[in-house]
């Protein structure tokens, strides 16, 4: 496990602004060798992985010493998605000490054993030492027999907060973006709900520091070649520990007044914490009735029929189903069909088609919904299944499509009426739309996961008009916010739901999306084929709004390709130009229907003329672009390519002065995606000033949201700052 952190170790190493690292690697290396081996050992990639690897391993000192040196994110983590811990917890303290240190373990049991709940207090405990924590439930990223991974790792690496824009959106880039970021932190993470070692493949963080829980049915012979520790297996709880629950969520005076029924109930309840919870929730109802409650409940398991584990769960769920008011059972039967992990009070009232309020006050009095810190909240997993197994609600499924549907439309529209729609919503979204207390934007950032889990069910049940409002009112959520690997995901089925649908102005517009989106994310080889059968489309079908977006695409490519080949600048630059202002025409013919997309391209293209100095065509292409921009966002880039201008031209105190303007309105319009590139253009600024401290300082904080994210051009802003570092030596 030391191997992934020496290799990151070396990575740092080849970096000039990380100097400190080589320095302790060298000055701890010799003293174990000779100056000669060091210097041998420190040429030679391998050797040097293995011989810090040793280091790391047996000097506890130096481990710590390079954990604070080695670059991290922002992020800080979270506790908020571990399911509330039941109240209270009894039992378990010989299973809580035996997670004492860093590592990964293996949590067993049976269903209803406790074994989430368990997760959850250990979260508490280990919350000050390891305040970054993420909980995931594998069930929700389960399609048939296998776990979608990759999903997963996603899911990880946004939750650690290294840049939710700068994701890696390919597969292999993901992995190596996972081991990259999960190796530099110290954090927990839980994997709930695995059933196979395959589940786990890639997803156990190299990070020797942290500690990672994985729960399971059982622990078979795959699972346990995964972990050399024993697993710590959660069963049932002792007998005055079962006793205690069952009093506390019944009524204190149960046990005493039933002390055989009561001892002989978590009996057949075989101490499992579930089974006990569901039935103190059955003798709290039946105490309404009378005495004799615990004897009452006591009789009816008898009848079942089943003993043990698992199926005494499934009894004790069944009957307590059974109990449920008709609104109640109904509304868990559609919330258990409801996509995605979680849901809100306004989902619930969607799939439902009425107020869910009473229906949703019994399920969580009976304890089958699990909250969070914040307003969503989700069926236990036990709990979906069984009322999943009473049949399946398919209208739950069509319910929430349409009100998610309706939901991010109305986020979309209220971003802004002028931006290209060529999606068809249903009439009335806005009106329907209910972002309970939220900012638009944020209620659909809240909701991702579950966007994502309907673009999926949408294809799969044919609704592409659907699809092609999910896929076009979420773009103004990647503009903003970001999740470009999310969003890419949602794309994919887009893209296949409007051929299907054959719609070709959609199909053309959700292509150009896609290109953009690996655009942004520097996979160029994966974003060319996208944007050129946009383009062909588009030309083919001769719309001009249409055509000036996918051509806006296509010369921001070409753009960010000449970065990448440095020796075919000038003719991509000029393909750029061509292509821009070819859109910048179309835009002016069409009149103010195109304003918007006029003040966006005449920003573009001045952006593109600044590297090549023309400098008169791009302060009146900014002064045109003005005129037609109203959002604050995009005014803030107007402002940030003028900066860069008056960089240029060598109008230093202006430039900081319209710097800091561009990024005031950054940040007040929610846009948080654009940080690296304000850094660079300050260092840029304070190097042309000759401030090569501060230079350093902005290159050094670009770089390092770069490389937290794996990003390719992590490269080029390292070589940036390892650039003005040595000038700063040559100084001295």
């Amino acid at each position: 496990m030391w191997e992934a952190v020496a290799a990151e170790v070396v990575k740092a190493m080849a970096v000039a602004a990380l100097g400190g690292v080589k320095q302790l690697v060298s000055h701890k290396l010799e003293q174990r060798r000779t100056a000669t081996d060091v210097v041998a050992i420190l040429g030679d990639k391998a050797r040097a992985v293995t011989a810090i690897a040793e280091l790391l391993a047996t000097d506890r000192e130096f481990a710590d010493q390079i954990e604070s040196l080695l670059p991290r994110s922002k992020g800080t983590g979270s506790s908020s998605d571990f399911p509330a811990s039941a109240a209270p917890f009894v039992d378990r303290e010989t299973e809580r000490a035996l997670v004492a240190g860093p590592g990964a373990r293996l949590v067993t049991g049976p269903r209803g054993a406790g074994k989430t709940a368990l997760l959850s207090r250990l979260a508490t405990d280990l919350r000050p030492h390891l305040p970054k924590q993420i909980y995931v439930d594998l069930a929700d990223y389960r399609s048939g027999s296998l776990v979608r991974r990759t999903e997963v790792a996603a899911r990880v690496v946004r939750a650690l907060d290294v840049g939710n824009d700068l994701t890696a959106t390919g597969t292999p880039q993901l992995w190596e973006q996972y081991r990259s970021v999960t190796a530099r932190h110290r954090f927990l993470l839980a994997l709930d709900n695995a059933e196979a070692a395959t589940d786990l493949h890639g997803l156990i963080p190299p990070s020797p520091h942290s500690v990672v829980l994985v729960t399971a049915i059982k622990a078979g012979d795959d699972l346990r070649m995964e972990f050399p520790a024993p697993p710590i297996e959660v069963g049932r709880l002792a007998p005055q520990d079962a006793l205690a629950l069952l009093s506390h969520l019944s009524h204190p005076n149960v046990v005493a007044a039933e002390p055989i029924a009561a001892q002989e109930l978590v009996d057949l309840c075989d101490h499992m914490p579930f089974a006990v919870r569901l039935a103190a929730v059955r003798v709290a109802r039946r105490m309404q009735r009378g005495p004799g409650a615990v004897a009452s409940v006591l009789e009816g398991f008898r009848a079942t029929g089943k003993l043990g584990g698992e199926d005494v769960i499934a009894a004790a769920f069944e009957e307590s189903f059974a109990e449920l008011t008709p609104d109640a059972a109904e509304l868990c039967r559609l919330l258990a069909a409801h996509p995605g992990p979680d849901f809100t009070a306004a989902g619930a009232a969607a799939v439902f088609g009425r107020s869910p309020d009473d229906a949703l006050d019994e399920l969580v009095d009976a304890g089958f919904v699990a909250h969070t810190d914040t307003s969503r909240q989700r069926l236990y997993n036990l709990i979906r299944e069984g009322a999943r197994r009473r049949g399946s609600a398919e209208v739950a499924v069509e319910r929430a499509l349409e009100f998610h549907c309706d939901q991010a439309v109305a986020a979309d529209l209220h971003n802004g009426t002028d931006r290209l729609r060529l999606y068809t919503p249903r009439p009335g979204a806005e009106s329907r739309a209910n972002f309970e207390g939220l900012k638009p934007l944020d209620w659909v950032e809240a909701a991702r996961e579950t966007y994502g889990a309907l673009a999926r069910e949408a294809y799969l049940r044919e609704r592409d008009v659907e699809l092609g409002q999910i896929c076009g009112s979420l773009e103004v959520l990647m503009l903003n916010r970001g999740y470009h690997r999310l969003f890419a995901d949602i794309n994919n089925w887009g893209i296949r739901g409007a051929r299907r649908l054959g719609d070709r102005p959609l199909l053309t517009r959700v292509l150009s999306q896609q290109g953009r989106t690996h655009l942004l994310m520097h996979e160029f080889t994966t974003a060319k084929p996208f944007l050129d059968e946009a383009l062909t489309l588009a030309r083919e079908l001769a719309l001009p709004g249409l055509l000036s977006s996918v051509l806006e695409f296509c010369g921001r490519f070409r753009e960010e390709e000449a970065r990448q080949h440095p020796q075919q600048t000038p003719g991509l630059m000029a393909e750029a130009v061509t292509l821009l202002d070819e859109a910048i025409r179309i835009d002016r013919a069409a009149g103010p229907e195109a304003a918007r997309s006029l003040g966006i391209h005449t920003r573009m293209l001045a952006n593109v003329l600044v590297g090549l100095g023309r400098w008169d065509q791009v302060f009146a292409l900014l002064g045109e672009s003005e005129q037609h921009t109203a959002d604050d966002r995009n005014r803030s880039r107007i402002l940030l390519v003028k900066a860069k201008a008056e960089t240029g031209l060598g109008s230093f105190d202006a430039a900081a002065d319209t710097l800091g303007q561009a990024w005031q309105l950054a940040n007040t319009s929610g846009a948080t995606q654009y940080a690296a590139e304000f850094d660079a253009a300050f260092a840029t600024l304070a190097e042309a000033r000759g401030d090569l401290p501060a230079a350093l300082d902005a290159w050094r904080r670009a770089w390092q949201v770069y490389f937290a994210a794996g990003h390719p051009r992590q490269a080029e802003f390292a070589a940036k700052f390892s650039a003005v570092e040595e000038r700063i030596r040559g100084r001295r």
